[in-house]
């Protein structure tokens, strides 16, 4: 399973971007998400480091329940919108050389734990608006 092979690997399946890269010169995460994002140390960052983990856990739980065995190669591109009350809009998928069904997951990821905790003001005033464009890389 899944959380079998992360435990193996002693990586804790809590917490963000779990994938560990390659180690060859210029090699991809493999099983991992990569997002837009910044995670600093900033209230937007903390926010953002939130949000990521909640991606990262549902994805983790949606490939263990099709029970996926790391046997599929490849990466999915989805460009979304996230309000500021947590809503996701706009979802495009950008890239996929995994197929419809693990494109499918990555959306549903996504989709799935939202609407996500509404942004606090200094993130609000910090992003400058009310929205965000937000691209996530899934690696397989």
């Amino acid at each position: 399973t899944v959380a079998a092979a992360l435990a193996q690997a002693q990586i804790n399946p809590n917490s963000a971007l779990v994938g560990e890269k390659m180690r060859q010169e210029g090699g991809v995460k493999r099983f991992s998400i990569s997002s837009s994002l910044s995670v600093q140390g900033s209230p937007l960052g903390m926010y953002d480091a939130k949000f990521i983990a909640a991606v990262q856990q549902c994805w983790n739980a949606l490939l263990e329940e099709q029970r996926y065995s790391l046997d599929r190669v490849g990466k999915v591109v989805v460009d979304f919108r996230l309000t500021y009350d947590g809503r996701i809009s706009d979802m495009k998928l950008v890239e996929s050389d995994v197929g419809e069904i693990y494109s499918t997951i990555c959306q549903l990821a996504i989709t799935k734990p939202a609407p996500y905790e509404s942004w606090p003001m200094d993130v609000r005033k910090m992003v400058g608006g009310n929205y965000r464009d937000v691209r996530f890389t899934f690696y397989y």
